[in-house]
């Protein structure tokens, strides 16, 4: 079961598309930089980021020291001639038996904290606009 956070998405020139990183991803698919940015901000307010890796959907940052599978899910697209839109969101994977354990509401408490983690970064960050927060997805 994943518990997630709402999807924050915004437009921003500042993480650039790294020769073909998108080969590590499904074609098309982008984000390195921002997972890799995503994960410096995390670690610096104490978040324990690791170092992000690629997932066909995009790039995954795993937050250390949590009983189940942690993270923020990283991607955009970029196409040429236009500002790259980008979208970010917390997670934690509880398994398939996570449910049945107990383990929803910690996990539900984990994502909010990292969701308002987010928010504070993305929303003080100069070099991101349009930032828009989907509380219906993913």
């Amino acid at each position: 079961m994943l518990v997630t956070s709402p999807v924050y998405s915004f437009e921003s020139d500042a993480f650039p598309v790294l020769g073909d990183e998108d080969a590590a991803t499904n074609p098309g698919v982008y984000g390195k930089a921002l997972a890799e940015w995503m994960s410096a901000k995390l670690t610096e307010g104490g978040a324990g980021a690791k170092a992000p890796y690629a997932e066909d959907w995009g790039w995954c940052v795993e937050i250390a020291g949590h009983p189940h599978p942690t993270g923020l899910a990283c991607t955009g697209e970029a196409e040429e001639g236009s500002t790259p839109t980008w979208r970010v969101y917390a997670f934690v994977d509880l398994g398939v038996l996570g449910r049945f354990r107990g383990g929803q509401e910690a996990a539900q408490r984990t994502v909010d904290d990292l969701s308002r983690k987010l928010k504070e970064i993305l929303s003080t960050a100069p070099s991101i606009s349009k930032l828009l927060i989907d509380e219906e997805a993913p």
